[in-house]
């Protein structure tokens, strides 16, 4: 397997490097980083070759030479003489699409822009990409272009040259070495005869060392380029000078064939693409919270997504001793189905399966709790939570809540007090200052035990059943803090639900491949200070 844009691949290794070294987080919120590094797997592009074929196709080949020097910019070719080069060679590629082309830039360094090749594409985006402002070599060296294009593999090479020749004339050495390399030359001529003065980007105008402002016209000397089969042709039109380079190449035609390679592929996006839609239900709907227990089945420690909520526990027991045997291999399944329904909130079900597992992991004791609690077996679930340990801060504090909270459900107003107090030393906690506070009053008011007390009767109370709605209110409106743990090792943390926000990247611009520096800095190369900038 192969990836058709591997280079998307890279933006994994941040995301990688968030979520390993990133606070710990609930399996929703790790079910949608999955989905983000799928989704940026299928931008990949993954496929399998199915054949791969090549075959000849009359065309020719051609070689573009686009002259870049400050001259260029000059405008008595309109809008100017090197956009309306680069115009005719973007209008000559959209009619041939069979020809292989090549893209030499030059001032007095010459650069391929882009190798042989007949995807025309890449071609018109390096022209679209060329930036002149990085561009130091103001000045023009016909001679080692030539050097440069006689390096081309072509036995015979066409060569369609955009440029106002500079003021330098062409020597006969240049004219020899384009006959022993068979390069045939069409000179599109991008100047006039008049000439022009050259405007800077400040709007000021080249001047030479004597402080007279420089007209560039065109070096007639390029009709010697010619002398080898080629045509000199002065610069009219776009339409047109794309029409004489077609009779151009007419004339030049033979029994020239290129290869054309083609692969063909059975691409595979869809598939990371299926997976990241299936994650991401599973992490925005309750399913997501019964996806823990299964992964629990097969050894898989995650951190659950509110497997459970904050209730107002009470309640004084005793502790109740915990048989444990030898492992049971369905008791990740069993795990699962207690989950399940104590979500659907069927607790006897629920406290059916979790005694049926050979041996209690720490997540199984704490929801067998939480099952007494809502069943009203407030002394047993404080029994469970009494003969539970953990060396973890906050699930210590966890417990310690929980407890108070046992003992205010059954008004040991002391015991419960003892409990937030020490929840509280362990750091900070919303609810159990609350319910501190609650425990206190009642304390105040009543001063003993009320072993019937319960939650219709404190309703009757104003204050109650004040602080009751507002508990109630705080519950809805805020995010719930979730009690989660892992089955194997017993280690859990309360967390606040957190939101995922996706934002859009906002790119008003197209994509462009981009010249790279090490691109200017063969153009530059050798650059000092050039005696004729232009």
């Amino acid at each position: 397997m192969s990836f058709l844009n591997g280079a998307v691949l890279w933006l994994l290794l941040p995301l990688i490097a968030y979520v390993i070294k990133g606070k710990k987080q609930s399996l929703s919120q790790y079910l949608r980083w999955v989905v983000l590094a799928l989704l940026i797997v299928a931008m990949a592009r993954p496929a399998l070759l199915e054949s791969k074929s090549s075959k000849k196709v009359e065309a020719q080949s051609l070689i573009f030479a686009l002259d870049l020097s400050r001259s260029m910019s000059a405008k008595d070719i309109k809008p100017s003489r090197r956009v309306a080069s680069q115009e005719s060679i973007k209008a000559f590629l959209k009619q041939n699409q069979n020809d292989q082309i090549a893209l030499v830039g030059f001032t007095i360094n010459p650069l391929l822009l882009s190798p042989p090749t007949t995807d025309h594409k890449l071609v018109a985006l390096a022209l679209e990409n060329l930036n002149s402002d990085y561009i130091l070599t103001k000045g023009t060296d016909l001679n080692r272009l030539f050097k440069k294009i006689a390096k081309f593999s072509d036995k015979e090479k066409k060569v369609v040259l955009f440029s106002d020749g500079g003021d330098e004339p062409i020597s006969d050495e240049l004219v020899e070495l384009l006959e022993e390399e068979k390069i045939k030359v069409m000179v599109v001529a991008m100047a006039t005869k008049e000439g022009s003065a050259i405007e800077k980007k400040d709007g000021t105008l080249v001047q030479d060392r004597a402080g007279n402002i420089v007209v560039s016209k065109l070096n007639s000397s390029l009709k010697k380029l010619t002398q080898n089969g080629g045509v000199f042709l002065p610069f009219d039109s776009v339409g047109s000078t794309v029409d004489s380079i077609d009779k151009w190449l007419e004339q030049q035609k033979g029994s020239e064939t290129i290869t054309k390679e083609s692969r063909s592929y059975f691409e595979l996006a869809f598939v990371p693409l299926l997976l990241a839609i299936l994650l991401f239900f599973l992490s925005a709907t309750r399913f997501s919270k019964k996806l823990l227990p299964l992964l629990l089945l097969i050894g898989i420690e995650l951190q659950a997504d509110e497997v459970f909520t904050k209730q107002t526990w009470g309640g004084h027991v005793e502790k109740l001793h915990i048989e444990r045997s030898s492992f049971g291999f369905l008791d990740g399944y069993y795990l699962f189905q207690a989950y399940s329904a104590y979500r659907d909130g069927e607790y006897q079900e629920s406290f059916k399966k979790v005694m049926s597992m050979k041996n209690r992991t720490f997540a199984s004791e704490l929801l067998l709790a939480h099952i007494y609690y809502k069943m009203k077996k407030y002394k047993e679930a404080k029994a469970i939570l009494e003969g539970m340990r953990s060396k973890e801060p906050k699930l210590k504090q966890q417990l310690l809540y929980e407890l108070g909270n046992c003992e205010a459900k059954l008004a040991y107003w002391d015991k419960a007090k003892e409990y937030y107090v020490k929840a509280l030393q362990l750091g900070e906690d919303e609810d159990a200052l609350y319910n501190l506070e609650f425990v206190l009053k009642q304390k105040k008011r009543h001063g003993f035990k009320l072993s019937a007390y319960n939650a219709s009767q404190a309703k009757r109370t104003k204050d109650s059943s004040a602080k009751d709605s507002k508990t109630q209110k705080k519950k809805k409106g805020s995010s719930s803090k979730t009690e989660s743990n892992s089955g194997a090792n017993g280690a859990g943390s309360k967390s606040k639900n957190a939101v995922v926000k996706v934002v859009k990247k906002q790119d008003n611009s197209k994509s462009k491949r981009v010249m790279s520096s090490k691109a200017y800095d063969l153009i530059n190369k050798g650059y000092i200070h050039e005696v004729k900038p232009w």
